[in-house]
């Protein structure tokens, strides 16, 4: 009797031991293919997610696939690049205005209109008249105060009296054509523009 419940209690340990074995040996189901599994519907071929489930690519600030023209990388690396340049200070103009002047004097040449010492931006407007020669403008130094008489042509330092029209032609003003310089990879780059005017005194006639 002893013998036969030995005996028993080996081939039940063997057992045990052989399913254990078994089990470890199975191979492991992942995750997503129980949640596949899970998915799919009997008799039907599964054709992946649901599209409610699916969220559409949002880029966060540009499109990281679009691809920029060179040209216009270009261009934002030149305006990066460009510096406007400044003008003299009026002590240094106004020095610049008397050797041109010494120079006209040692050659018996006409003498440079004061006015061409100053910016446009220097230069108010006090009044327009007209007469036989045309139309006129008296145009006033903002630092010096000083008055000057001007027609179409005459000269400033950064640019020149175009047109002078009266309140016939639509109101009284000045239009001066303005030069800027902008150094762009080391060269200056002229820039012009046209600035109108008109007056800000009472002798506008």
């Amino acid at each position: 009797m002893k013998g036969r419940f030995m005996t028993r209690v080996l081939l039940a340990l063997i057992l045990v031991v052989g399913v254990a074995n078994a089990q470890d040996k199975s191979p492991s189901t992942p995750a997503s293919d129980s949640t596949s599994q899970q998915n799919k519907v009997p008799g039907r071929e599964y054709l992946g997610p649901a599209a409610d489930t699916i969220r559409p690519y949002r880029p966060a600030s540009r499109d990281p696939f679009k691809r920029i023209p060179k040209q216009k990388i270009r261009a934002v690396r030149a305006a990066a690049a460009a510096r406007l340049v400044g003008f003299p200070t009026l002590e240094a103009r106004r020095a610049e205005f008397k050797q041109k002047v010494d120079q006209a004097r040692a050659t018996d040449r006409p003498e440079p209109n004061p006015v061409s010492q100053y910016l446009v931006t220097e230069l108010d407007v006090n009044g327009v008249f007209k007469d036989d020669q045309g139309y006129g403008a008296f145009l006033r130094s903002q630092p010096t105060g000083t008055m000057f008489f001007v027609r179409n042509g005459t000269r400033v330092y950064n640019g020149e009296v175009v047109r002078i029209t009266g309140e016939d032609g639509g109101g009284a003003r000045v239009m001066f054509r303005e030069v800027s310089y902008t150094e762009v990879n080391g060269k200056q780059v002229p820039q012009e523009r046209i600035v109108p005017k008109q007056p800000t005194g009472s002798a506008a006639k």
